[in-house]
């Protein structure tokens, strides 16, 4: 499953946020599959469905204000997500610290959501590439 259509989401569009995060957890759940095929290791997905992260990132966007913390829960999935890519490049002999910290983004500011998404399409687009999937 290919992230590229569910990645261009427009900046406050909450129906194309919960369509990206659903198209998300397949599009890793498929990597997982093939890591595991590939290395003979268990790759887990945990933590990556979390219906209060994506309304806190939801609410972000709608409100629109770049000095608003970012809650936890969306902090804590932001960091086990951003873990699961460094662990993918590793895994992908990319080496852990060539993975683009995606644990840190303000998705309150339209740049820097674009910018993420930008950056983590690419991400799964080479990962997809490295493991022959699409």
């Amino acid at each position: 499953m290919n992230i590229d259509l569910a990645s261009t989401t427009g900046f406050g569009d909450a129906i194309g946020m919960r369509n990206f995060f659903l198209v998300h957890q397949f599009v890793h759940a498929s990597e997982a599959n093939a890591l595991s095929a590939k290395f003979n290791i268990p790759v887990t997905t945990f933590g990556l469905s979390d219906q209060q992260a994506e309304e806190q990132w939801i609410k972000l966007m709608a409100n629109n204000d770049p000095k608003a913390a970012t809650p936890t829960a969306l902090t804590n999935w932001l960091q086990s997500h951003a873990q699961l890519h460094t662990n993918t490049y590793d895994l992908l002999g990319q080496g852990a610290n060539a993975a683009p910290d995606l644990s840190v983004v303000n998705f309150a500011v339209a740049e820097e959501f674009y910018d993420w998404m930008i950056a983590h399409q690419e991400m799964h687009d080479f990962e997809q590439q490295q493991l022959g999937i699409s």
